[in-house]
This record gives C-alpha cells, sequence and structure tokens, in this order.
C-alpha cells in the first residue's frame, strides 16, 4: 500500500510557473536573498511563498555592484502592466502598514511576482485563483543608497 500524497494548490501552482519559466532570465541582490527566503519562509499565504520561493532557486544571484540598474529589487521604483490592467507605478517595498501609497509590498502576489525582473520582460504569473496571466515590467528606476540597504555603509 502506498502512501497518499497530495499537493497543495500553492505547490501545483508554483510547480507549474517554474516549469514554465526555468529559462527565464530572473536576477537577484546577493544581499537580499537571506531576507526574502526567511520572508517567503514566514509568509501566511502559501502561494506567494511558494512561488517567492521557486523564484530564488531559479534566479541567478548577483552582488549590489554587479546588478544590471534596469533590474527590480527591494526599492526600485517600477512600471508595470498585468494582463488586462492599465499599466501603474509602484515601489517594492517591504511589509509595513506605513508603505507609501503607491508602495507594492514584496509579501504580495504581485511583489513576489516582480522581484528579479528586469525592464522590458514579461512572464506569466498567476492570479489569486492559479491562473496565469501575463505580467510585464515595463521601466525600472533604482536610486542610488536604496538597493543597497541591507549592505553597511562605512
Amino acid at each position: 500500500m502506498q502512501p497518499c500524497l497530495q499537493m497543495s494548490f500553492a505547490e501545483s501552482v508554483g510547480g507549474t510557473w517554474s516549469s514554465l519559466h526555468a529559462d527565464t532570465d530572473l536576477v537577484i541582490n546577493r544581499d537580499e536573498v537571506h531576507y526574502l527566503r526567511t520572508l517567503a519562509l514566514s509568509l501566511d499565504d502559501d502561494l506567494v511563498s511558494q512561488l517567492l520561493l521557486k523564484k530564488l532557486r531559479l534566479a541567478r544571484i548577483l552582488a549590489p555592484a554587479d546588478l544590471p540598474p534596469d533590474r527590480v529589487r527591494m526599492n526600485s521604483y517600477l512600471e508595470l502592466a498585468a494582463e488586462g490592467g492599465a499599466k501603474c507605478f509602484h515601489q517594492l517595498v517591504h511589509p509595513s502598514p506605513h508603505s507609501p501609497a503607491y508602495g507594492l509590498s514584496i509579501a504580495s502576489l504581485l511583489g513576489a511576482g516582480v522581484i528579479g525582473l528586469r525592464a522590458g520582460q514579461s512572464i506569466l504569473w498567476p492570479d489569486e485563483n492559479g491562473e496565469l496571466n501575463a505580467l510585464s515590467v515595463m521601466h525600472v528606476e533604482n536610486c542610488p543608497g536604496l538597493s543597497g540597504w541591507l549592505t553597511v555603509q562605512a
């Protein structure tokens, strides 16, 4: 008798997404990896948690000095468009009730979707129902001093 293995909805969507995007060009700031992994493991939203962990596994990890300026990382300002929606402007921020109105939390489904992407890049990204839709990053701005928020300044 074999044990019954059940896959959760989040695991199923995460597995499908990572299979479809195994060759996608994702780049994550080396100084943010530990924070992002810890955050993903602490989230109550299993779907966001699974997808963020899958992204971290697929991404190239680069030192802050080697990051291209058009990559979405923490504190990036970006213009994005989700399938069927208008373009919108956000800043990728840490989860906080004190975020600006234009803040997009990394702990949200959309926030986890944009990290590591470059300007002009599109991916398929699931909505809350697991349906894959196009998510496009139109423009990225990174302000000096904000992208290296974990780096100790001498």
